[in-house]
């Protein structure tokens, strides 16, 4: 019988980042709030992207809805592997836990922001994907935009 002897691993001790491929690695992207992407009522849009390289990810992001005297009823915010696509369900999309975010409102109207975070899912990929940042909102008259951040930590 093998005897395993356990090693320590060993964190930085000042603020730089770790190498490429190496777990901890981070990647993140943002679209800051100048920029925001105007949305289409009920029509999924991405609001930004990264692209991860083969291994194993957690990715969240946060979503601001900027509404403009816009009457809302649901605000949506996902991690997604599709181009401006939600994902189907929560947990629906083989993306893990709650790669969807939905907060349903009542008709009413609203100006000001309004954000919505994705907790971490895990992607387990096995070549260079790009993953998207997507958000969707449900309005009847104003109008609405969106900007926010995405990103993933190598976890193995």
């Amino acid at each position: 019988v093998a005897t395993i002897t356990p090693t320590n691993v060993i964190g930085t001790t000042t603020n730089d980042s770790v190498s490429i491929g190496y777990v901890g690695e981070y990647v993140s992207s943002k679209t800051l709030s100048g920029a925001a992407v105007p949305l289409t009522s009920n029509t999924p849009a991405n609001v930004n992207n990264i692209s991860l390289t083969a291994g194993d990810w957690d990715v969240s992001g946060q979503i601001d809805f900027v509404l403009t005297g816009a009457t809302s009823t649901l605000h949506q915010a996902a991690i997604s592997l599709t181009t401006n696509t939600l994902s189907a369900q929560p947990g629906g999309s083989g993306l893990g836990t709650d790669p969807l975010n939905t907060l349903p409102l009542p008709t009413t109207t609203l100006s000001g922001t309004l954000s919505l975070q994705i907790a971490p899912v895990r992607l387990s990929i096995a070549a260079t994907t790009t993953v998207y940042l997507v958000a969707q909102s449900a309005f009847a008259v104003g109008s609405e935009a969106a900007y926010g951040t995405i990103r993933a930590r190598r976890m193995r």
